[in-house]
């Protein structure tokens, strides 16, 4: 999963959510020098990537990228989970996600000064740009994908990629379905 799939599991909690966003750049044990709750989130993030590397649901997403994109299907179908968790939140009704992202940024620009600088400096083209807002939509995840692709010097044309998502709409939003109530359930128990 990506920045939205990871702040929407983060629950209420200020602290949490902060540590789960940060927690890319917290290595080792190092996680021990952050307050609690901080260090909860940074679990939390640990705890979601290990879960989301070894479900089946996912892992059929990340196998159709493999001929077309090796070595990088798993960055991709985490953006995508982004696109289909604004899928799943507009057929099912059941959250305003526009607020939920307000109150995320609010949330991140109260700890901006706490953020390691990779992550200070990501976070200010993210909220500059709204990224999590666009996953909502293609030319969203299209334009994240080209700058990843670009940043990481794989490819100029990575946001190609979501054609296959969209020749396996149908299929990617069953997987999701699937793997979102089962990663729902897991981290409802490690709360």
């Amino acid at each position: 999963m990506n920045y939205l799939g990871h702040l929407i599991l983060s629950g209420d909690d200020d602290q949490v959510l902060f540590g789960n966003f940060i927690a890319d750049a917290i290595k080792g044990n190092s996680y021990l020098d952050w307050p609690d709750k901080i260090q909860k989130g940074i679990l939390l993030h640990r705890f979601i990537d290990e879960f989301t590397d070894n479900n089946i649901s996912y892992l059929k997403g990340k196998r159709r990228f493999y001929k077309d994109y090796p070595k990088i299907g798993g960055v991709i179908n985490d953006i995508v989970y982004d696109f289909l968790i604004w899928q799943y939140y507009i057929d099912n009704n059941i959250l305003e996600l526009n607020k939920e992202i307000s109150r995320f940024y609010k949330t991140l620009d109260k700890y901006r000064d706490d953020m390691p600088e990779k992550i200070k400096f990501m976070y200010m083209y993210m909220k500059r740009d709204n990224w999590l807002l666009n996953y909502k939509y293609d030319w969203g995840v299209k334009k994240a994908l080209k700058g990843i692709g670009k940043r990481i010097n794989y490819s100029n044309n990575l946001d190609e990629s979501f054609n296959i998502v969209n020749d396996n709409l149908e299929s990617f939003k069953t997987e999701f379905d699937l793997f979102y109530s089962e990663i729902r359930v897991k981290v409802s128990s490690f709360m």
